[in-house]
């Protein structure tokens, strides 16, 4: 028998936008509330009901939601040029 376990001194720096799902398969389908909170200052960690609701988008149990998650560089860059191609913000 084996067993496969966590190492458990894994950064969970090395995941892509704090472990949170690619930008592209939840941007457009999250509320605008929430988008215009995250547009208003998109360097801010997310507020944990925001990454819930990113989750749920997503079909991800929500219980595994990271705390104090931020959108990294190419998130927000993502979220300026959607912001731009329909200027809207």
């Amino acid at each position: 028998m084996s067993s496969v376990l966590d190492n458990p001194s894994r950064s969970h720096a090395h995941l892509p936008a704090q472990g949170l799902p690619p930008i592209g398969s939840w941007w457009t389908l999250l509320d605008r509330g929430l988008q215009r909170e995250i547009l208003a200052n998109p360097a801010a960690p997310l507020r944990p009901f925001t990454v819930r609701r990113i989750f749920e988008v997503c079909g991800l149990d929500v219980h595994r939601a990271p705390l104090g998650a931020r959108l990294g560089a190419n998130e927000r860059a993502y979220i300026s040029g959607w912001a731009h191609a329909i200027d809207w913000a």
